[in-house]
């Protein structure tokens, strides 16, 4: 051993993050002795010797210790102890409360774990996260918005077949989001006329973000008010932390990959599949006459390997700057930023751009006085580029319509393909203005008077051009007219206004006999406004393909409209937490909301919530558990929120210009909305929470758990109307339509290895076990069928059954031989199919002859109106989550993010289509593609010899009478969409301090991650992406495809 490791030495040092962000003020002991970290988290400290042990510890995070093992500098990095660490803070409404003392039900996540991840939004960060809900990325385009849904859906449609749309944006629950106190609903931005599908999330930049945190409960949701019943998302932006000024760059570029395509035949391969296909079907006359396609392999035309596929995909580029200053000095603290963040499509022509600049300000005006300054603004472009503006479809072909692939194509056919992405002009532009100021006035001890002022105006763009040679005509009417040009421009502007008075009384006291009460009580008024309008303007005819606006269109091509909408909401909220000895806690709130968008006679609405908890940990009598049990808290949690119209002149008849009287243009009713609604109020929800908060061995595993049942009910519903009154149908409040969402909620925090070790393994395990069922249904509980024509696949609405479960025939495997088939009971006649026009055959599909009549079918047969039809599966998932795991090891850190979901029913009507396109038709099945049937075991006449033979799938010979047999009116093409994906790969490597301080700069963070790395499905699920369904479980294969992405980037502060 040599002199230096035994004499007393001084040793340099630095604490950081696991993400390299210095930590200050963390405290570093060596024996007696001890120093605390700067602001740049450096610190130098005396130890006996170079073999000595340091101890490093920081509220929030997990105390390190480490063998300097001869080292005079040491890199320390601490990881945090828990994602709901006690001692933060958030924000329930109108107040502030502590983790440990809240009743609520919330979790959330920091900036650290989100910053750099190459994606749009926030919110596709959030997938696996939070215990209770639900993202689900089912398109991978730039710049637009996930499913999230918290604690289950509850919204039922009856018009989900009448535009797809509707489906995609409108069939599901949707939170309320906060930022920085600001209330914002997506449903009210997507209803606006000029909406440009751009996700409003987009426009915040994640390297802004300090915190997300996700409230559950009706304890938390109903201080909302009308707005809170499907959870509240309140996002937190960055404020400075450093005493002295700091200035950082950061910087990363990526490159997203080709998708996984879907299996398919070509060429030669596709040929000899087809006609060894037609050989077990086919007589030895019809083989005599096949079509030319496949027979003629010489011809040039007919003998080509086309994956159409390929055609539309491309790698393409990921690129994000980031520039801050920032500086927490003791009167003025502010953090300003600016970005730039680059993404471009892996479908030609489309991608999506953002500037961002955001500043945060916080002032000392006086010992009493501060205020706060939030401002934003945010420039957006993304361009779709699909031909069909209302589509799925992000490219020319989907589904059976892909050709096969002997055809030759041309450099010219190539390019009139091609230019369906790249010749459209489909630009979506969105400027983000915000600004907001608070005030805050110590009035006197615990007693502080707060008013906020703020507005957030979106301002969005539409341009749409399609030059004539792509038939436009076509694509927009779906008429066979002579090819025109056609070009569109909409303006549009959402703006909210939110003006807030509250008072906080913060007082505690102790009694004689040693016992501390706390009480805090919020008052507060709150008005908000929102404003929306805009205009359109659309017209077929350009002079040419040249000009791509509405300019020189004839006026008898011309078409347009504008709109102007306005509402307001004045709301009153109080709130009172009740601490006593720090471990009785007692909650309630009361908020009284009054709305333009209901009727007369209910304009005001009432939401109540009660909460109480119990610190278990600090009674007297678990003294002797510290260590193993750390902290335990129960909590309970009972409240009711509410849901606003979505049509902010909802109560009010409408009326319509329409035909002439005397000559004179009428004005009447609105046939389909010209009812008053005076009694049009808010759908309200009401949840019940039970929790516990259990934190084990010195806070190495921490269990959050919930238990939940929410119960919505006076959902707002679509009634028919018969037609002798005039009108088609009535939207009122449903006192009688109650949706029940029950679940648990577990999260699983674990540091996996002993502080002292110098490898941390930290794992988080996020799980949700949810149950989703109509409890009641209008007219005596009169279950109702829904058609979706866009899918084929019929919902049904039965008390006891999930929201949009599928209704279809039962498929049961096929009929390999005669003898299976079963007779009619009152004919003596084998079963039909189709109202007894198709006598059941071998090789037919097996289904169930539910109502036991002898003929199998949908619609109405003999008085039973749903025919043979049975619910047959849920798109709602039972059990979904994530598992994330963090591995640092001197100054690496390594995590990988995977999410899964489980126990959900999808239809491949993908697969669907392309079945259906070669049955009953020796022509389409020539000319269209045919997918890879290696692993599919369809019934043959010369497999069905045997009788032991059991084929898994009906016949596909294109000679076989046709009866919709391969339509999703059955459950033939359902599937199990259960998926594991890991997400995200992150590799970071913080610079050592020797190097830094040469360098002079505080910090360098060097970082390399993976993101969409891996998916793993049910072998019989042959879709890609299982995640790439839309929000009622169906796949077209034509939704955009998720990227793989792999990013390198740098952070530097100075």
């Amino acid at each position: 051993m040599t002199l230096a490791a035994q004499s007393p030495v001084v040793i340099n040092g630095q604490v950081t993050d696991t993400a390299g962000v210095p930590i200050s003020e963390a405290t570093i002991k060596a024996g007696k002795r001890g120093t605390v970290s700067d602001l740049s988290g450096r610190f130098r400290l005396q130890v006996s010797s170079l073999q000595s042990e340091i101890s490093v510890s920081h509220v929030g995070y997990v105390t390190l210790n480490l063998k300097l093992n001869g080292q005079d500098s040491i890199q320390c990095m601490m990881t945090s102890s828990s994602d709901n660490d006690l001692s933060d803070v958030v924000v329930i409404g109108m107040q502030q409360q502590s983790i440990r003392n809240t009743v609520s039900a919330v979790s959330g996540i920091v900036g650290k774990d989100i910053n750099n991840r190459p994606v749009t939004s926030v919110d596709q960060l959030l997938q696996g996260k939070i215990a209770g809900m639900n993202v689900q990325v089912s398109s991978g385009e730039p710049g637009v918005a996930p499913t999230v849904v918290v604690r289950g859906n509850s919204t039922v449609r009856t018009d989900i077949g009448d535009d797809p749309n509707v489906q995609q944006a409108q069939a599901m629950s949707g939170p309320l989001y906060v930022i920085d106190g600001i209330p914002i609903d997506p449903a009210d931005i997507s209803n606006n006329a000029g909406a440009t599908g751009t996700n409003f999330l987009a426009g915040l930049n994640i390297n802004d973000i300090e915190s997300v945190v996700v409230q559950k409960d009706a304890a938390a949701t109903a201080a909302w008010g009308s707005r809170g019943a499907n959870g509240v998302i309140y996002i937190t932006t960055r404020k400075a932390t450093s005493k002295t000024p700091v200035f950082g760059v950061n910087a990363y570029y990526g490159r997203n990959s080709k998708p996984q395509l879907i299996p398919t035949l070509t060429g030669s391969a596709e040929r000899t599949a087809k006609i060894d296909i037609l050989k077990e079907y086919a007589t030895d006359d019809q083989l005599k006459s096949l079509p030319q396609l496949l027979t003629d392999s010489l011809n040039p035309s007919f003998n080509n390997a086309t994956d159409w596929q390929k055609m539309f995909y491309t790698s393409s580029n990921v690129y994000n700057v980031d520039a801050t200053m920032s500086q927490a000095a003791e009167n003025v603290n502010y953090r300003i930023s600016l970005g730039y963040y680059n993404t471009e499509g892996i479908i030609r022509n489309t991608g999506y751009q953002r500037y961002s600049v955001r500043g945060n300000f916080n002032f000392k005006i006086s010992p009493k006085l501060n205020s706060q300054l939030v401002v934003g603004l945010v420039k957006e472009a993304r361009q779709a580029g699909r031909k069909y503006q209302n589509s799925d479809d992000n490219t020319p072909f989907s589904g059976s319509s892909q050709p096969t692939s002997f055809y030759y194509i041309n450099e010219f056919d190539q390019n009139s393909y091609l230019g369906e992405s790249t010749k459209l002009r489909n630009l979506n532009g969105n400027d983000n203005y915000t600004a907001s100021m608070t005030l805050n006035y110590d009035i006197a001890k615990g007693i502080r008077y707060t008013l906020q002022g703020g507005a957030n105006s979106y301002v969005q763009s539409k341009d749409y051009f399609m030059p004539s040679n792509i038939d436009a005509v076509a694509a927009e009417t779906g008429s066979d007219a002579t090819q025109q040009s056609y070009a569109e421009s909409s303006r549009g502007t959402y703006a909210t206004y939110l003006f807030t008075n509250s008072l906080n009384l913060d007082k505690d006291f102790k009694t004689a006999k040693g016992n501390k009460h706390q009480f805090n009580l919020t008052l507060s008024q709150q008005y908000n406004t929102i404003i929306s309008s805009g205009n359109s303007v659309s017209g077929y005819n350009t002079p040419t393909n040249d000009i791509q606006t509405v300019t020189g269109i004839p006026q008898s091509d011309l078409s347009g409209y504008s709109y102007y909408n306005k509402d307001a909401l004045l709301s009153l909220v109080s709130q009172l937490q009740y601490n006593y000895n720090g471990k009785y806690l007692l909650y309630g709130s009361y908020r009284g909301d009054a709305s333009s968008r209901f009727g007369k006679n209910n304009k005001w609405g009432y939401f109540p919530a009660a909460g109480a908890a119990w610190i278990v940990s600090d009674e007297n009598f678990m003294k002797g558990a510290k260590g193993v049990i750390d902290f335990l808290k129960f909590r309970f949690s009972w409240g009711i929120a509410g849901k606003n119209a979505s049509d902010f002149y909802a109560p009010y008849n409408q009326y319509q210009i329409s035909g002439t009287y005397n000559g004179t243009t009428a004005i009447q009713p609105s046939y389909t909305n010209g009812l008053t609604k005076s009694d049009l109020t808010w759908a309200k929800s009401e949840q019940k929470d039970l929790g516990f908060d259990l934190y084990l061995f010195k806070n190495r595993v921490q269990i959050n758990t919930d238990f939940y049942d929410k119960l919505d009910k006076n959902q707002f519903f679509t009634f028919n109307l018969p037609f002798y009154t005039g009108f088609e149908s009535i939207n009122i409040n449903a006192s009688d339509l109650w949706v029940d969402n029950r679940g648990v909620d577990i999260t699983i925090n674990t540091h996996n290895l002993a502080p002292s070790s110098e490898l941390q393994w930290n794992s988080q395990l996020v799980l949700t076990f949810q149950k989703n069922r109509i409890a009641k249904l209008p007219n005596n509980n009169r279950t109702f069928v829904i058609d979706d024509y866009a899918s084929g696949v019929s919902r049904i609405y039965a008390v006891g059954q999930p929201i949009y479960e599928m209704y279809q025939m039962d498929y049961q495997g096929v009929y390999n031989h005669q003898d299976e088939i079963p007779y009619n009971p009152l004919t003596g006649n084998v079963i039909t199919y189709f109202k007894g026009y198709y006598p059941v055959q071998v090789g037919y599909p097996k289904w169930r002859d539910a109502n036991g009549d002898g003929d199998v079918w949908t619609g109405e047969d003999n008085g039973d109106q749903y025919g043979d039809r049975v619910p047959t599966g849920d798109p709602n998932p039972k059990f979904f989550g994530g598992f994330t795991n963090d591995f640092t090891y001197k100054n690496f850190t390594l995590t990988i993010a995977s999410v899964f979901t489980f126990k959900r029913t999808v239809v491949n009507t993908f697969w669907q289509q392309q079945m259906d396109a070669m049955g009953g038709n020796l022509k389409n099945f020539a000319k269209n593609r045919l997918p890879d049937l290696s692993e599919v075991n369809y019934w043959t006449p010369a497999k069905a010899e045997d009788p032991n033979y059991k084929a898994s799938f009906p016949s596909i010979s294109p000679y076989n009478a046709y009866f919709y047999q391969f339509f999703p009116f059955s459950d033939m093409f359902n599937v199990d969409g259960s998926y594991f994906k890991i997400k995200q790969v992150v590799l970071n490597y913080l610079l050592p301090q020797k190097f830094t301080e040469r360098l002079k700069v505080n910090h360098i963070n060097a970082y390399a991650m993976m993101y969409n790395v891996l998916i793993l499905k049910n072998k019989k699920n042959t879709m890609p992406d299982p995640e790439a369904v839309d929000q009622l479980g169906i796949y077209t294969g034509g939704l955009y495809p998720q990227a793989k992405t792999f990013t390198v980037g740098l952070n530097i502060e100075f």
